[in-house]
């Protein structure tokens, strides 16, 4: 049957709005890649955030026989969170909501909460939810539920399959299901009796089956995923404690995971970590199941390979360099509720590891400081290994298990394949005590030879998994396509027959994400593989991981950077083809979500684990779109920038009397007629400020510490807006502060032709604006006595982009100055409640602890609104560019409460898109202070 994807769209858009649903190339192609290797386009892709919204795509899907992939936060590994046909993906807004039972013992999440925010919700209760994946931070509900994710700590013992206690779920069909719900379930009694029937027929069948059921048993001894999770066929006969506990692990493929209620779990109060060297890896292998008990939350097992890849690099132990060749580690972490215990662990783990010949000394620490380092070796593995790959090739980590016993034997053999197929640069890690290896290779995928070589690979790693070790083909990353065609062939008949009867009975039409898991194509692995083509020094190292997802302030809006490097990766991929039309064409499309609307806040490299910089990427495809008349206006500014600078803030007060006289809707038609002769007019704001100006510091005191304060060009071009309580400019205020704290003020000459350049670098026009920087940081060395007179800047941004010109002298942000020399020295008297911003420039400087140490002591309650990272305003492309700002702070009024009617940051642009979208005044925290110590 041939489907008619426009009718679909038609259908679609008209019962969930345009905003929902989208067909657009280019944006269809950026959602075509998840964290695997693999990139399928979807035809439609459709943003839900509430389960009615999930419902009418069911319906369509089910009426025109189309195929529906469901994606969370697409940080998997396998290739399960991308498909053709419809590509549903949780909004950016639903299934968020977070509750904690009375008694603290279960977790009500919704599909869309990540990982970490649960555990910070059950935080306070020394609690935390089982599952504990790498991809905590950016990883979904849905998608670990899905994929029955696991992690360091939780091994099989505290998995989504053990923690779980109930499910809202939505068949294929569209009903709904609670699992934890009386009423839910006898309604689906009712509707749904023949497909209960069948699930327990078939566990009992199972049952029934002493040499499958045991064959269920011992294979789940060890960590799997590769397949449906058959081990509840065994373990239970209720049909929803069956149902859920199929869907765990089922990838989509089952049902739609709208809810999850978790059984909490306890999380230890006191740690310790030691790094266990031997000698080889036979002898690291051989320590592990003696551990194994009470004693131990965590081993990780590191190869020579892991080691040699870490050495030397920021932040590792020095005397990893001095380890003879085929060294192993066995990093190893025991966890209690009291010292005294904690105590007896670790003797307990020496103990029984004292009859192997170590390296060095195995000594415990519970310094967090010590630990920390440990522990950074193993989790910064995958990006060093990541960012150090050659350019244009791949990153694939898979991961296996084994019987503890098998693990020197299974870690050489594996070692040997790695040379055997051309990989020399394989390494292995994992989480020893559940028998599970990940290996990470980094293939080129750029002919038929390379796809050749990896799937000679991947057979013989099959082999020698199955056939060999009988081991697991995934152990906690999902089967996906990666190791599809392996299931039958771990599993047996039998085993794969039951599969297939759970799909046919909860997905008759097999429309659920098809092809993932159970799949007759043999080479499926080896299919819609990606290409990774070289872009540029700034995403080369991308792994399409999405860990830059959660702090992008356009991923609500457009993109993320994934997405913008994705598009990036294909056009030069057409470029290289030959194919020169197409790549133009693409690259025209796809200005607007991936040039025009990026931040360049740069969270994303903060984010990244191999420290990409979308941002600066997006600054530099700039400037190939200056027009020579706009580059002529950019070297005008810069040139007379005083002059331009006093004419904004005149103009802004002259706006300012205009809608006063006229009201909103006249001035914001003239504003509309003004962007029609020039981009430079910006969208109407009522919250516009008035115009700033630059306050002269009083006469000097004799005996007075002297500070050169420099007013960057936000606070001195914009100031109050008709939210702000006080009429006064940041730079009236900060001069007011900084005598009132014993200081004499000087401000340099010329201020207003002084600026960091930041104006400039956002457009693309870097060499202005390395020489406005240049000029401000000469400016300030010479004012300042070559530094002998400390040097203040007022905005976090500016303060940022001057330090990138490594200034010879020191030059401090404001937040750092009022932290460190003011805050000690004054005498304050608190308000009740504040709300403050922790923006980008603030996560760069790594300033939040002191932006909030001021909030705190100026505040008995400092709000911080959720998940707000980057307001979106990018300096002055709020102004121009709207859409950005209002979808980064769109939820931001609900996140405050009604009592707190101040926020403060430190950046005066952001100060006024978030006064604009939360619906009370924010100003820089030296207001907070100023007024707090008068």
């Amino acid at each position: 049957m041939t489907i008619n994807y426009q009718v679909v769209m038609d259908t679609l858009t008209s019962q969930l709005g345009s905003q929902a649903v989208s067909n657009d190339p280019v944006r269809r192609f950026a959602w075509s890649t998840d964290a695997s290797y693999f990139r399928i386009v979807p035809e439609i892709v459709v943003h839900a955030d509430t389960p009615e919204q999930v419902k009418i795509t069911l319906n369509i899907a089910n009426a025109h026989n189309v195929p529906v992939t469901f994606r969370a936060a697409g940080t998997s590994l396998s290739g399960q969170a991308i498909g053709e046909g419809i590509l549903l993906i949780l909004g950016h807004d639903g299934f968020r909501n977070i509750d904690i039972s009375e008694d603290k013992t279960s977790i009500t999440l919704g599909a869309a909460v990540i990982g970490s925010d649960a555990n910070m919700a059950l935080k306070p209760f020394n609690k935390k939810i089982g599952p504990d994946p790498a991809t905590l931070a950016s990883a979904q509900i849905a998608g670990m539920v899905a994929n029955n994710a696991s992690g360091m700590c939780c091994g099989t013992a505290q998995n989504s399959y053990q923690t779980i206690k109930s499910a809202k779920l939505m068949f294929a069909d569209g009903t709904e299901l609670d699992t934890g719900c009386p009423d839910s379930k006898a309604a689906f009694s009712q509707s749904h009796s023949m497909l209960l029937a069948a699930l327990t027929d078939l566990a009992q069948l199972t049952k029934n089956n002493p040499t499958l059921s045991a064959r269920i048993r011992k294979k789940f001894s060890i960590k799997n995923t590769t397949g449906y999770s058959i081990n509840a066929l065994v373990d239970f006969s209720d049909p929803f404690d069956l149902i859920n506990h199929l869907i765990v692990g089922s990838e989509g493929t089952l049902a739609f995971v709208n809810e999850v209620t978790y059984h909490t779990v306890e999380e230890a109060q006191f740690k310790a970590s030691a790094m266990a060297v031997f000698f080889n890896m036979e002898d690291a292998a051989r320590a592990v199941p003696p551990i194994k008990g009470d004693s131990v939350a965590a081993a990780e097992l590191l190869d020579w390979a892991s080691i040699k890849s870490v050495t030397g690099k920021t932040g590792m132990p020095k005397w990893l360099s001095d380890l003879p060749e085929g060294s192993a580690i066995l990093l190893i972490e025991c966890r209690a509720n009291d010292p005294q215990t904690l105590v007896k662990y670790t003797e307990d783990v020496i103990q029984k590891i004292a009859h192997i010949d170590t390296e060095r000394p195995t000594e415990f620490s519970n310094d967090p400081v010590v630990f920390g380092q440990y522990w950074a070796m193993r989790s910064g593995l995958f990006p060093i290994i990541g960012g150090a790959r050659p350019k244009g090739t791949s990153v694939i980590i898979e991961d296996v298990a084994f019987e503890l016993q098998h693990l020197a034997s299974a870690a050489s053999d594996l070692t040997a394949l790695f040379h055997k197929h051309g990989y020399p640069e394989g390494v292995i890690y994992g989480h020893a005590l559940a028998g599970n290896f990940h290996f990470i290779i980094t293939p080129t995928f750029a002919s038929q030879d390379d796809i050749n070589r990896f799937q000679g690979f991947m057979k013989d790693v099959a082999d020698m998994v199955i056939n060999k070790y009988d081991g697991s083909m995934k152990a906690e990353h999902g089967t996906g396509r990666a190791v599809a065609p392996f299931v039958e062939m771990e599993w047996g008949t039998d085993a794969y027959t039951l599969m297939k009867q759970i799909k046919q009975i909860f997905d008759p039409s097999k429309l659920l994400n098809p092809g993932v898991i159970l799949n007759d194509d043999s080479l499926v692995h080896v299919k819609n593989i990606k290409p990774c083509p070289i872009v540029d020094d700034f995403v080369d190292k991308c792994i399409e991981c999405g860990f830059c997802e959660k702090t992008c302030p356009t991923s609500a809006l457009n993109f993320s950077p994934r997405q913008r490097i994705a598009v990036l990766r294909e056009i030069e991929r057409l470029e290289q083809s030959g194919d020169k039309k197409a790549a133009a064409e693409m690259r025209a499309s796809a200005k607007y979500d991936v040039v025009d609307t990026c931040a360049a806040c740069q969270l994303c490299t903060i984010a990244c684990p191999v420290d990409n910089s979308m941002g600066q990427l997006v600054r530099k495809l700039r400037t190939p779109y200056i027009t020579t008349t706009e580059q002529k206006v950019l070297d005008f500014q810069a040139k007379h920038f005083g002059a331009v600078n006093q004419v904004i803030s005149t103009g802004f007060d002259i706006l300012g009397i205009v809608h006063k006289i006229t009201g909103d809707s006249i001035t914001n038609s003239l504003m509309k007629a003004g962007r029609l002769i020039s981009k430079e007019v910006p969208y109407w704001n009522p919250d516009f400020p008035k115009g700033g100006k630059v306050t002269k510091p009083s006469a000097h005191k004799p005996g007075q510490k002297t500070v050169l304060y420099f007013p960057a060009c936000g606070g001195r071009t914009f100031g109050p807006t008709p939210k702000d309580p006080d009429n006064r400019t940041l730079p009236e205020v900060v001069i007011t502060l900084l005598e009132r704290a014993g200081y004499n003020v000087i401000i340099p000459e010329n201020t207003r032709h002084l600026c960091c350049g930041q104006m400039w670098e956002s457009k693309g026009d870097f060499k202005n604006a390395d020489a406005k920087r240049d000029e401000l940081i000469d400016a300030l060395s010479k004012q300042s006595d070559n530094g002998k007179v400390p040097i203040i800047v007022d905005a976090l941004s500016c303060t940022y982009r001057t330090l990138t010109g490594n200034p010879k002298v020191k030059i401090t942000d404001l937040v750092e100055f009022m932290h460190d020399e003011m805050l000690p020295k004054m005498t304050i008297t608190k308000k009740s409640n504040v709300t403050l911003h922790q923006g980008c420039s603030a996560r760069k400087m790594k300033l939040e602890p002191k932006q909030q140490a001021i909030a705190d002591a100026c505040a008995n309650h400092v709000v911080l609104p959720a998940d707000i990272t980057c307001c979106g305003y990018a300096g002055e492309k709020g102004l121009y560019k709207p859409e950005i700002n209002a979808s980064a702070l769109r939820n931001i009024k609900k996140l405050i409460p009604a009592e707190t009617k101040e926020g403060y940051y430190a950046n005066r642009m952001c100060e006024v898109g978030l006064t604009q979208h939360s619906g009370i005044s924010y100003r820089h925290l030296a207001y907070l202070l100023e007024e707090c110590t008068r």
